[in-house]
């Protein structure tokens, strides 16, 4: 239905349309709106990250003034996008534009009814700022095949003729039009539901750690667990065993909630979510001030014993667990405890950090090895002269490196030392280009030959003894 509508509007070319990058119909659509349509398409990435609004839509409009450029012929939304509703007012500024300059509005509404339950605004006030709009009847409403495309009577029977030719064409689709009407009755008031669902667990992501990337209005939630500590895939996992399925990768996933899901497999899913950002071998950072943690509803952590309070520190009961450090004194959360025989924090003491009354809580793992810097490069061999085992020695990143530090500095300060010693001229050369802190070239650029080789191929060269083609260039 959004390749009937881009047709019946784009009839002329030259011609062109303008989206949103993110959008379903320039991103997953086979690039139809150019072959069907024979029409440019610009794609515009919205400033604030969310929507269009008429300033983005304006700037990227293109003029019939110019032969070189295709002119806009339709402005294509969508709504809701990513789970994010458009704005009925910034709808209504565009339709202004876009009527301003005789070019026509079309709305890809696949989740036009999550947006309608959400903000209140009816389907039909919506669609009244369109020229064309498709509304989807399996997403959300539950049928099993079809949308309808929505316009006026004249851009209908345009839009008929195209269907044929585009094979579109089908009979006796009466039984699955009951479907639709069926879903349309019975499923379509559930979606608030399933939008207080979404909030819910919207809300348990945030208190363990996990990044909201996108706002959460309706049925969606875009989550980044890169700072709760744990993949996708693990997540996927354990909740696997719980007969929960999601779909991602990395550290980035969609969750998509609709009418089968019910408050049961909600808590399942939290009572998971809560296992993983427990898990002794996870890092979890949690930035809740005591506050926000009691204004948090349908909190994953209610119903417990009270929490322990430290200040504008706030731990949550899963949170207080004991640690054994590496002397074998515990490390816990409350006062004096996670400190050696010398009074000393432990290795496994919760790291605690005020920021603003902010109160950050770094959850370390005893047994994780010690955070050592990898080496950026391999370097040259410097070895002595005299040496009679030759190898590729791995070294730390550059004393100057500010990454590095004190400590790190001074293993590097002696490295160099202990290298200077018994080399020649050349090799300190190298090494004192080495330690300046800009040095002229990469060293991932330089030789891997080792400077005994390497002199004595110079000399031989400048002798007129060297088979040039019988040269090692590999580690030029």
């Amino acid at each position: 239905s959004n390749q009937l509508a881009h047709r019946v509007h784009l009839c002329n070319p030259p011609q062109s349309a303008l989206v949103d990058i993110r959008s379903h119909v320039f991103n997953y659509e086979a690039g139809g709106i150019s072959f069907h349509s024979q029409a440019a398409v610009y794609p515009v990435m919205p400033a604030n990250g969310s929507y269009l609004t008429v300033e983005d839509v304006a700037s990227r409009l293109v003029m019939d003034v110019d032969v070189h450029y295709a002119p806009t012929r339709i402005v294509s939304l969508e709504n809701t996008l990513n789970g994010t509703i458009m704005p009925l007012e910034e709808i209504i500024r565009i339709r202004e534009l876009t009527q301003e300059h005789d070019i026509k509005l079309h709305l890809d509404g696949a989740r036009l009814w999550h947006a309608s339950i959400s903000t209140g605004i009816s389907m039909k006030e919506y669609c009244s700022y369109f020229d064309t709009i498709s509304l989807c009847l399996s997403k959300g409403i539950g049928a099993p095949i079809g949308s309808i495309l929505v316009g006026s009577e004249v851009a209908i029977k345009k839009a008929r003729h195209f269907r044929l030719l585009f094979g579109g064409g089908w009979r006796q689709a009466g039984i699955l039009a009951e479907a639709a009407l069926w879903g349309i009755k019975n499923n379509w008031p559930t979606m608030e539901e399933t939008h207080r669902r979404a909030k819910w667990l919207e809300r348990v992501f945030l208190q363990i750690g996990c990044q909201i990337t996108n706002p959460v209005d309706t049925n969606m939630i875009w989550v980044d667990t890169t700072e709760a500590g744990f993949t996708v895939e693990e997540l996927m996992t354990e909740l696997a065993k719980e007969g929960i399925k999601i779909s991602g990768s990395g550290c980035a996933m969609r969750v998509v909630l609709h009418y089968q899901i019910t408050d049961e497999a909600v808590e399942k899913f939290i009572e998971v979510l809560r296992k993983m950002a427990c898990t002794p071998r996870m890092k979890v950072s949690v930035d809740l001030t005591t506050a926000a943690m009691k204004e948090q509803p349908g909190s994953i952590y209610e119903d417990e014993e009270p929490e322990l309070t430290s200040g504008s520190l706030t731990l949550a009961p899963s949170q207080r667990r004991t640690r054994h450090s590496t002397t074998g004194s515990a490390a816990s959360a409350g006062s004096g405890a996670g400190k050696d025989k010398t009074g000393t924090p432990s290795e496994g003491a919760h790291k605690k950090e005020f920021i603003d009354g902010m109160a950050t809580i770094s959850i370390v793992d005893d047994f994780e090895e010690p955070f050592q810097p990898r080496p950026r490069h391999v370097r040259r061999n410097i070895s002595n002269a005299t040496s009679t085992t030759a190898k590729s020695q791995e070294r730390p990143r550059s004393a100057y490196d500010p990454d590095l530090s004190r400590a790190a500095q001074l293993r590097e300060k002696e490295w160099r030392a202990a290298r200077v010693s018994g080399a020649s001229p050349r090799q300190r050369q190298i090494l004192d280009e080495d330690d300046a802190p800009h040095s002229p070239m990469p060293h991932t650029l330089r030789s891997t030959k080792s400077l005994d080789l390497q002199e004595a191929e110079v000399r031989a060269f400048a002798s007129g003894h060297l088979d040039r083609s019988a040269t090692d260039t590999s580690g030029g």
